[in-house]
């Protein structure tokens, strides 16, 4: 079994365009990470910053911005960190989740994901009809 970085091209989006960016998907950081290079030929302007706690257990204030990212033409709002010119970009697991893949490491690719739902949902005393409900004296249908 061989296993190690996924990489891959990911399509970053800003007020000012787009940019191809090659990232290491990584499980274990919950943001997705760009350059500050990266941010700024693209227009994302900080939005604040978050306290992050990194690999090695220090932890550390990075600004943080809005963009879209862009995967195999599924594109979806994430919210970014701007890190250092040097800083490795990282497809971070809320980026994954929020587009409905997971990293198979064996074959380091991405592959489609279940979207989890951990709800209750209430079920009707008789499924024959459809609940309603009164409000206001206007009868409404329930989802349930």
């Amino acid at each position: 079994m061989k296993m190690g970085e996924t990489r891959l091209v990911v399509r970053v989006h800003g007020p000012k365009g787009y940019a191809d960016v090659e990232m290491v998907a990584d499980t274990g950081a919950t943001l997705t990470t760009i350059t500050k290079t990266i941010a700024d030929e693209i227009g994302l302007v900080p939005a604040g910053r978050a306290m992050v706690k990194l690999a090695d257990g220090s932890r550390r204030a990075v600004a943080v911005a809005d963009a879209d990212v862009e995967i195999r033409g599924d594109r979806a709002p994430v919210r970014v960190l701007i890190g250092s010119a040097d800083q490795v970009s990282l497809l971070g697991l809320t980026s994954l989740e929020t587009l409905g893949l997971k990293v198979n490491p064996v074959e380091r690719t991405l592959e489609p994901s279940e979207f989890t739902l951990y709800a209750l949902i209430r079920r009707a005393r008789n499924p024959g009809r459809v609940p309603t409900r009164v409000k206001n004296g206007e009868l409404l249908r329930s989802p349930f």
